[in-house]
């Protein structure tokens, strides 16, 4: 629940707020990475419970392995996405930024186990990371294609997020206007209604997509 309430509120309106008051975005990113902190400690200390030697393994300790169950996954997602989270409200903050591959070995694990949990979760998060890893290859756009497609089909289009997602991380990069308007303008008329675990992210994508669509014209030139 941090990290969602980080991402969905306090992010969003730190993005949105840089534009009109840069000095409060700044405040309002640093509140955003005091959630997703205490949510990297609470998962942390949640998975470290079920394995004691699992900060070691997450640091890469060469003799420590893990191997995971089903009864994980949930657990290795909000980590992964806690960790995210922080690396992104840092603004660029060494301390974080050199974390940001344990989002990889955390999602890695993840859909090693079960790649279509919770309607694709684990394909959506993936779809940023493939553009921000530090070892991403020279054909990133098209892995980051590859996990929203893969997303597409395991949430049976019932997640809008991760249409938000693949028009922000990819398409604004590509530069691809038309696809862009038509993937959010789709997500911001969408009546999506029955799955409980996408309720809140789908009315988050909506928010977001209206925000994005309202900056078409200084993300494309």
């Amino acid at each position: 629940m941090l990290t969602q309430t980080a991402f969905g509120f306090v992010m969003e309106n730190a993005e949105r707020e840089l534009d009109e008051d840069y000095k409060q975005g700044l405040t309002l990113y640093a509140e955003a990475n005091k959630y997703f902190t205490r949510a990297v400690v609470l998962g942390e200390n949640y998975m470290f419970l079920r394995y004691p030697w699992f900060d070691e393994w997450l640091n890469n300790s060469p003799d420590k392995h893990i191997k995971f169950g089903n009864d994980d996954v949930e657990g290795l997602y909000w980590l992964a996405a806690a960790y995210g989270g922080a690396v992104s409200s840092s603004r660029g903050e060494p301390e974080w930024v050199i974390q940001l591959p344990k989002v990889g070995k955390l999602l890695d694990n993840a859909l090693a186990i079960d790649p279509n949990w919770n309607y694709g979760s684990l394909y959506s998060a993936m779809i940023p990371y493939s553009l921000s890893r530090p070892d991403a290859p020279v054909n990133a756009s098209e892995v980051a294609e590859g996990y929203y497609r893969k997303a597409l089909v395991a949430s049976d289009g019932n997640d809008l997020g991760l249409h938000v997602s693949f028009a922000e991380n990819v398409l604004i990069a590509r530069q691809n206007r038309s696809e862009f308007v038509r993937l959010l303008t789709l997500v911001l008329e969408s009546n999506h209604r029955g799955i409980k675990e996408l309720e809140v992210g789908n009315y988050m994508a909506k928010k977001r997509a209206q925000w994005l669509l309202g900056r078409t014209e200084e993300l494309f030139y």
